[in-house]
């Protein structure tokens, strides 16, 4: 029962103490009257829609004019209490009927329900806002529960409110006037895979290599970023411990071939390939005799771990991959690596807080720049402050043609993203485009770096990652090309 209710009942009381005092009643109906006049028109400034306010009203009227029927009876006035009780019973009636017609209405037309995204303050509870939910919302939950106060103080008081589309904007109004309780509002934004086509069979090189899996002609990256180099490095050297490389995606083909011996942990199935393809450039076991090579020599520097951000379409939401980056960091994950993303001109307050919970704890994070050819200083996450903003290179070793731009972000790389080889589903493997497969590939050499420093931090990588990278003519917009030769040596402390 909430506040306008009571007002209503003490109104309609004072009404029936007039009613029962007929010689000195009137100031009391007067006032009765006055205060439910307040009551109504308060009402009908709440918000809500017509139907809603209707239902409201019939039942604040219905619920107070039973309680002045009651206090008649007790002062044995059953006469003047029988039109109160027959009032309030056909008030509550229209009230409930009301309410069940919407509530059909809706389900009929009101199936695509969209979410929001409200963080309470520090001190503040559900409850509290429960009148604004109550008259727009359909349900509401906390968006991450696994995170508690000592944690993260705004992630734990963030909630997942859905609504209809149609009252989207009166909730989120309604919500943001409550600056008491409410810390931000802000829509659950929906984020969609949108990948360049690659239909192109990389050329095959006939450079002599050390490694052994079949594919590994087909990889132009690894010339480009001198992995074979780094591979080199890495065949006679041991990992202080193997690093946590996690995979924020479509899920991951744990059984395929060439990851089934470093896949550790998360979501083993995978719908649509994309995180297996990521997966695959990140930390596919080299020189095994199988599929392609990455960084990861023999599997003994990376495990990979898998979280699904994105559903079987390639569709998610910022709340979505906020809790992947929340069940990523409290896996004990080194690295992440986000291929996802979207153009908004503000930050989600969410993802920020979730970047920033997972860089508290020590994890390093990787995002896609955006395959919209413009400048990514509006695509989340990759704009967010500690993200490593890769964008993608082509054989040329200049800009792709659909990589978004990230000179104007702070943390800019480039890594091949052009028709990239990697593991793909059903055991399969094929080559994809974008800066969905340039980041992978920064992932995977900053987990073999961390696997042999762990202590390395976020920043050190990047400055690492920038200062060993090589000038290329984009490098003003894109960054520099990252050198994983370079990289690894300087993690180790190996002079070059």
């Amino acid at each position: 029962m909430d506040t306008l209710t009571v007002i209503t009942a003490i109104a309609l009381l004072l009404i029936a103490i007039g009613i029962g005092h007929k010689e000195n009643g009137s100031w009391a109906i007067l006032a009765g009257f006055a205060l439910a006049a307040g009551a109504v028109i308060a009402r009908l400034w709440s918000g809500g829609g017509v139907v809603q306010v209707g239902i409201e009203l019939l039942r604040d009227t219905g619920i107070s004019l039973l309680l002045a029927a009651t206090y008649m009876g007790v002062r044995k006035l059953a006469d003047s209490a029988r039109p109160f009780v027959i009032l309030g019973v056909a008030s509550l009636i229209l009230s409930g009927l009301l309410f069940g017609a919407r509530f059909l209405w809706q389900s009929i037309w009101d199936r695509d329900m969209q979410s929001i995204l409200v963080e309470l303050g520090p001190d503040d509870t559900i409850g509290e806002v429960e009148g604004i939910l109550n008259r727009f919302a359909q349900t509401w939950e906390r968006a991450f529960p696994t995170v508690t106060l000592s944690e993260d103080v705004d992630l734990a008081q963030v909630y997942l409110v859905q609504v209809s589309p149609r009252h989207i904007r009166s909730v989120m109004d309604a919500l943001r006037a409550d600056s008491e309780n409410v810390d931000h509002v802000e829509l659950n934004i929906d984020v969609h895979l949108s990948l360049p086509s690659s239909d192109r069979m990389p050329d095959q090189s006939s450079r002599a290599v050390i490694e052994d899996d079949p594919y590994v002609g087909l990889q132009w990256g690894l010339d480009a970023v001198q992995a074979h180099e780094a591979h080199a490095v890495l065949e006679n050297a041991n990992p202080v411990r193997k690093a946590r490389v996690a995979i924020l995606d479509t899920g991951v083909e744990s059984m395929h071939e060439d990851l089934q011996a470093v896949y550790v942990e998360g979501v083993d199935d995978d719908a649509h390939g994309h995180g297996t393809h990521c997966a695959g450039l990140a930390g596919a076991v080299t020189n095994n005799g199988l599929g392609v090579a990455s960084l990861n020599w023999e599997g003994r520097f990376i495990d990979v771990l898998g979280f699904r951000a994105l559903s079987e379409n390639g569709q998610g939401s910022i709340e979505q991959i906020a809790q992947a980056i929340i069940d990523a960091t409290k896996a004990q994950t080194d690295i992440i690596s986000m291929s996802l993303g979207s153009k908004s001109e503000a930050q989600p307050r969410v993802l920020v807080n979730a970047v920033e919970y997972a860089l508290d704890r020590g994890v390093i994070i990787a995002a896609s720049a955006g395959n919209a050819n413009e400048d990514a200083i509006d695509h989340f996450p990759s704009n967010i402050e500690g993200v490593i903003a890769v964008a993608a290179v082509d054989q040329d070793l200049t800009r792709a043609e659909f990589s978004n731009m990230v000179g104007n972000l702070s943390r800019p790389l480039a890594a091949p993203g052009v028709d990239l080889y990697s593991s793909f589903l059903d055991g399969q493997y094929k080559p994809m485009s974008g800066t969905s497969m340039a980041t992978p590939v920064v992932a995977g050499l900053m987990g073999v770096m961390r696997s042999m420093n762990p202590e390395l931090t976020s920043e050190e990588a990047y400055t690492i990652l920038h200062e060993t990278g090589t000038e290329i003519p984009d490098t003003p917009v894109v960054g520099r090309l990252m050198n994983a030769e370079a990289a690894l040596k300087s993690a180790m402390g190996i002079e070059s």
